[in-house]
């Protein structure tokens, strides 16, 4: 990246092209349900609910996250002092240029300025790269949280993640 990346709350004109790009990074790399993609795609819907977050770099958005408001979960398995953060999507020619550490980064120290003890997410079996970039970043699995979906593509393994907040 020659530019800083600056990362910020998406811009309600942002919503459509935000919703593309995520929607394109799961969808090349995934065989996933189309009433998934399709809240994948909806920015407009989950940033009235939570902060969708993107990095920009030069004026083009790179990537996109979703973390919830301060004091709100995302996912119902999360605990009070935890933040989950969902839908991590980076465009395919920025991928391995460090936009996806860059977001997860500051999501985690996000919850370090609320006072909160751990990141958590969840993550498909199948997305082998994202686990690769989580564990970089010190996230360990969370075994007891971990379930099983039924997809088009078979019985799928849904991975919890968490990484300590150092306070």
């Amino acid at each position: 990246m020659s530019n800083p990346l600056n990362i910020r709350r998406v811009r309600p004109e942002e919503y459509p092209s935000v919703g593309e790009l995520v929607r394109a990074a799961y969808e090349s790399e995934y065989l996933l349900e189309s009433d998934y993609l399709d809240e994948i795609e909806d920015v407009a819907g989950r940033d009235s609910v939570s902060q969708v977050l993107v990095a920009e770099e030069g004026g083009k958005i790179l990537g996109s996250v979703t973390i919830p408001h301060e004091g709100e979960r995302l996912l119902s398995s999360s605990a009070s002092d935890e933040m989950d953060v969902r839908l991590l999507g980076v465009s395919g020619g920025a991928r391995g240029k460090g936009v996806g550490e860059a977001l997860m980064r500051y999501v985690a120290s996000v919850a370090q300025d609320r006072g909160l003890c751990r990141l958590v997410l969840h993550t498909g079996d199948q997305m082998v790269k994202a686990h690769r970039l989580y564990e970089r970043l010190g996230f360990q699995q969370i075994p007891e949280r971990e379930f099983t979906i039924e997809t088009i593509s078979g019985t799928r393994r849904i991975i919890s993640y968490g990484l300590e907040i150092a306070s």
